[in-house]
């Protein structure tokens, strides 16, 4: 059986995978859209006009590249912080279940004497 904590973690895992492939798609159409519109700017365009208007879109394409690298190498640094900190958490209580095993022992070990 499970419990509300079980079904309330599927309803959640369930509503992210929805809203990532919402994301997807709106993305996906500013893409289109964007590709579109770049496409009839470069016909307005004369030939060296193209190659700098290319190399701008070049360098910006470089820096969103550089920027979500950034921001994913902070992400990993703060799950990879949460991990250690939720290990040293589960580490902590397995000490403490061991020790509060080992305090049951001793007191079976009294009450059978």
């Amino acid at each position: 059986m499970r419990t509300p904590h079980q079904i309330a973690t599927s309803f959640d895992q369930a509503g992210l995978r929805l809203a990532g492939v919402a994301a997807g798609f709106v993305a996906d159409a500013r893409a289109r859209q964007a590709a579109v519109d770049a496409e009839q700017a470069d016909r307005d365009l004369t030939a060296t006009q193209r190659v700098a208007v290319a190399v701008a879109r070049q360098r910006a394409a470089l820096q969103d590249a550089v920027d979500e690298a950034a921001a994913l190498r902070a992400e990993n640094a703060r799950l990879r912080a949460e991990l250690a900190a939720a290990r040293q958490q589960v580490a902590a209580q397995q000490r403490e279940t061991v020790r509060i095993k080992g305090l049951l022992r001793g007191a079976v070990g009294m009450r059978a004497a």
